[in-house]
């Protein structure tokens, strides 16, 4: 598509000559007299740039800019301007111009301002899109769930997200810690700076330590030019260091002083650099435990546990698995671009009864597996993982291995076994209430009551 721009001079041989050459470069474009008529155009109609002179009849080019900004804020103006008005011209920028020339001038030097100011306008929108994505990644929409315990996740983030607190997320691995993080940056006043993230279980002590404060040149073997770490790359924004269960006791007095001082050095620096950091870190450990174990520091711990996300297992929040399967079988169908609305009961009885060791992140490769391998519109059992079809056929109906188990949630466990029950019930009827009660020797108002608390009803559809 064409670029479209508007020429605004009252001098009608500046205007011919210029939009004879912007055509001939492949620009769209329309020329005026004066801003009156500008204004009104740019009113109707959208430019991408426009190409105006400073002193106009009727309004001047200060004033013209002004009211472009108003109607089109994106539109880049570029001023031309007498030699004798400069001053005026630098103000213009400050106004919002994004250059000017100088009368006489150029065609090709104008042409040269005018693809650089396009360019930079691509460049701002591209960067407004991908912020637009970024934050839609991690928005509350992507946290999914209605269970009491992500209720209470919800609520610190929305309390914490904009106080300037350190924030210890934790959660077994695939629970949605880095997406939990996300919302808290993308949600509070620090949004429109960096989101950097690193994984401490990734690095060794050597290679953590550089990644995160940097290194000057020649400071070790390799270190061929001097390189910012994380730390100074999350300057004016957040830092998420994920499994920081990881990190080396000797890198761990590093990080208390960052988190107390926000200052440090870079590895074979003598520099002390300030940085403006929210600091957020995730662990898929109890830190508590290891600091009685001697395997983190507690000084460190006290200063991380200052606001503390627990993100509950999917096995303990069950009720939200319809939900997020829902989420993640339009996710992926829309990707794979295939037809495919709804989970079958029986499909999603399997899922309920599933206990989800690789939580959530489990539950979507499952799903992704069930809309690759669907043939209909509707996710039979056969669609799912094989580990999911077993539990079909072991032994019993809830097997339980209580050889190695030292101690039981007796309420969660019972509930578990109801739940199960139930859907068997279901599966084994069709949904046929009387039946259930029947089966289950229990009066009807009592299976209804049941069914509302384990969400057990009708495929989930969208």
């Amino acid at each position: 598509m064409k670029n479209k721009i508007l020429i605004v001079d009252d001098e009608k041989l500046i205007r011919v000559s210029l939009e004879d050459k912007l055509v001939k470069e492949g620009y769209a474009v329309a020329s005026l007299s004066n801003a009156i008529d500008g204004i009104k155009l740019l009113q109707s109609a959208n430019f991408d740039a426009v190409i105006t002179d400073l002193r106009l009849p009727k309004m001047d080019g200060i004033e013209f800019l002004r009211e472009i900004k108003k109607a089109s804020p994106d539109t880049v103006v570029i001023i031309m301007t007498a030699y004798g008005s400069i001053e005026n011209a630098v103000a213009a920028m400050k106004d919002g111009a994004y250059d000017y020339v100088t009368k006489p001038f150029s065609l090709e030097e104008l042409i040269i301002k005018l693809r650089k100011a396009l360019k930079h306008k691509d460049v701002v929108e591209e960067n407004i899109l991908l912020k637009q994505r970024v934050f839609s990644q991690y928005g509350y929409d992507n946290m999914i769930g209605k269970s009491e315990g992500m209720k209470r996740v919800f609520e610190i983030i929305s309390t914490v997200s904009n106080r300037d607190t350190t924030i210890l997320i934790q959660g077994e691995s695939g629970t949605g810690k880095e997406l939990t993080a996300g919302a808290i940056h993308y949600n509070s006043n620090r949004r429109d700076g960096p989101f950097i993230k690193v994984s401490c279980a990734a690095l060794n002590r050597e290679i953590l330590e550089s990644e995160l404060f940097g290194h000057e040149k020649g400071s070790f073997t390799g270190a061929i030019k001097t390189r910012r770490g994380r730390f100074e790359l999350a300057d004016g924004g957040t830092i998420f260091l994920d499994d920081a269960d990881d990190i080396p006791l000797e890198m761990q007095v590093k990080l208390l002083r960052v988190l107390q001082e926000r200052e440090f050095e870079r590895v074979g620096g003598e520099e002390t650099i300030p940085v403006n950091v929210r600091v957020i870190c995730a662990t898929k450990k109890d830190l508590k435990k290891l600091v009685q174990e001697g395997r983190f520091r507690q000084d460190l711990y006290y200063r991380l546990h200052v606001v503390t996300v627990h993100l509950p297992p999917l096995r303990e929040r069950k009720e939200d698995v319809p939900l997020l399967a829902t989420y993640f079988l339009k996710k992926h169908a829309e990707r794979q671009r295939v037809a495919v609305h709804s989970v079958s009961q029986e499909a999603l009885g399997l899922l309920m009864l599933y206990n989800w060791p690789g939580n959530i992140r489990e539950l979507e490769n499952a799903m992704e597996h069930a809309v690759a391998f669907c043939a209909s519109d509707v996710i039979a059992p056969g669609n799912l993982p094989a580990c999911l079809l077993e539990r079909e056929t072991s032994s019993g109906i809830f097997p339980m291995e209580l050889s190695a188990i030292d101690s039981i949630d007796l309420q969660e466990t019972l509930s578990d076994a109801e739940r199960k029950l139930l859907v068997w019930a279901y599966q084994k009827t069709n949904g046929n209430q009387v039946r259930m009660s029947e089966i289950l020797r229990i009066p009807r108002t009592t299976l209804q009551n049941k069914l509302v608390k384990y969400n057990i009803t009708k495929p989930v559809t969208f």
